[in-house]
């Protein structure tokens, strides 16, 4: 840029603010433009399938020797190969050892005891998954052990896996000792903890990232669980990203453990690969990707981004006094129900503004989009007819380090949306356009491009309706009106409203035909 120094003051302010906007957050982004390893440690030792004492050995990544951080988040790695083949060393482990180490990660990824009896059956698979914890549950308890010489938090200690490593890091978490299935020989092999080296310390982590694996029973996921990630191609023919198959009694792949984590109230993420197989295929662009949406979902669930209780329960008791309204007001054929954020609540001219249309709102607090998909039971349960759900939910964009990402907003507008068809197959469904406003306009790109995906994913669904609102909302130079805003900057004033209500009500009589 030749001429820099001739730009106008109020450029170069905004030159050196977009500068300061755009600068890489430790954790989310690489920051590291090296790192170092330390490679074959010996965390323990056990009996592998045939009966030898097998030492066990992982290989440890840092950001470099540069970082001065005392005390470092710690992701715990497991490969794959069905519980047969492999290493800690392999071309996805190294991604994401480089990746999040680059990051400012700590990261292990471990070798674990390997081998199937040629019979191979579900229970023989169950048995290897169960080793395999065994010993990454004694890769934890290592860290743990020498936490202040790697410079390691122990409270924030993450496991994931590829495959068979998934499969080990769930079954890991959420697999408790009374569920063990009963084809396990727990006197031969001894419990969960197992004894691969390092008692006397705790295995337990802080959150989950499932690549591509599967559980033998979705229900060992419960309220209070750590959070879980989901990563899956569509088209895998080795494990199911559904329950349409089951892989040696792994049955329950990443779309069930997503939508079950979301009515559990367990922070959860699902990143589809549309037409992708096992491993996604593969191919480097795909995983670049998955490393990504990954380290995006992981930032939030670290001890600094992460609330101390879940967010989600705190609207327990606006969710109890819509239920007592529900009491009184029950929809029927001629009713359409408003489900949503503070946009919706705040709505008070609705019933007035819909006419001659009935309506029910059900807008709750600020709420985001897995808090509607956890309470979205409770919410219809009383209304067992309708005209219609007309939906808006605009919080999960808004200029948060935590923000979640336009690929997490479609997720879970698909799941809600599906929830809602399951209760009332024929009846249409809108969701309206989340809208622009002063407050959340750092992030307006971001929320477009989400705006986007919701758009598109309507337009393939019949009877599911996208409501454009934004442009009302937006001068000529494409900034927020202000007098269509409270004195908040976020939502409508009276004025605000009545355009609301002009689209919406132009919608309806679109699709009734009136």
């Amino acid at each position: 840029m030749k001429n820099f120094k001739y730009l106008p003051l109020l450029v170069l302010i905004g030159f050196i603010s977009q500068s300061q906007a755009q600068k890489p957050l430790r954790f989310k982004d690489v920051v590291f433009n090296n790192q170092d390893s330390i490679l074959n440690i010996a965390y323990g030792s056990a009996q592998n399938v045939n009966g030898k004492t097998e030492e066990l050995l992982l290989d440890l990544y840092s950001p470099g020797l540069i970082d001065t951080a005392s005390k470092r988040p710690l992701m715990i790695f497991i490969h794959g190969g069905g519980f047969q083949s492999n290493t800690k060393s392999g071309a996805y482990p190294n991604l994401i050892c480089n990746g999040l180490a680059k990051r400012g990660y700590m990261v292990a990824t471990i070798d674990y005891r390997l081998g199937i009896p040629k019979t191979k059956t579900d229970n023989d698979y169950a048995e290897a998954m169960y080793r395999a914890v065994q010993d990454a549950k004694a890769a934890i308890r290592y860290f743990r052990r020498y936490a202040d010489k790697y410079r390691i938090d122990p409270d924030q200690i993450f496991v994931m896996g590829s495959s068979a490593g998934a499969k080990t890091a769930m079954h890991l978490a959420y697999l408790d000792q009374d569920e063990v299935p009963l084809g396990v020989d727990q006197n031969k092999l001894g419990n969960l903890e197992g004894n691969s080296g390092n008692p006397g310390y705790s295995s337990k982590v802080s959150a989950v990232v499932n690549c591509w694996g599967a559980m033998i029973n979705y229900h060992w996921i419960k309220q209070g669980d750590a959070p879980l990630f989901n990563i899956a191609g569509t088209a895998d023919k080795t494990v199911p990203f559904d329950s349409s198959y089951n892989y040696h009694g792994f049955k329950y792949g990443s779309t069930i453990l997503y939508n079950h984590a979301l009515q559990q109230g367990v922070a959860t993420g699902l990143r589809l690969f549309y037409s992708s197989g096992h491993t996604l295929d593969n191919d480097k662009k795909k995983q670049d990707s998955a490393l990504q949406d990954l380290s995006a979902w992981l930032f939030t669930q670290l001890k600094r981004n992460a609330p101390e209780k879940p967010e989600i329960f705190k609207w327990e008791q606006d969710i109890a006094k819509l239920e007592a309204k529900d009491k009184i007001e029950k929809g029927d054929s001629e009713t359409v129900l408003f489900i949503g954020s503070s946009y919706i609540r705040l709505w008070e001219q609705l019933p007035l503004q819909m006419k001659p249309i009935k309506t029910i709102n059900r807008g709750f607090g600020g709420s985001k989009l897995q808090e509607v998909a956890y309470y979205l039971d409770r919410l219809l349960k009383a209304h067992q007819n309708l005209k219609a759900v007309f939906l808006y939910v605009g919080n999960d964009i808004v200029g948060n380090q935590t923000d979640k990402t336009p690929l997490q907003d479609l997720e879970l507008v698909r799941y809600i949306t599906e929830k809602i068809r399951a209760k009332y197959p024929s009846i249409p469904i809108f969701w309206n356009q989340i809208s622009p406003s002063e407050k959340r306009w750092a992030v307006w790109d971001q929320i477009s491009k989400a705006n986007e995906l919701i758009k598109d994913y309507c337009s393939q669904h019949p009877n599911l309706y996208y409501v454009e609102t934004a442009s009302s909302y937006l001068d000529k130079n494409g900034k927020p009106i202000s007098n269509l805003f409270r004195d908040d900057k976020l939502h409508y004033n009276d004025a605000g409203y009545v355009i609301w209500a002009n689209y919406v009500k132009q919608a309806f009589n679109k699709v009734y035909g009136k």
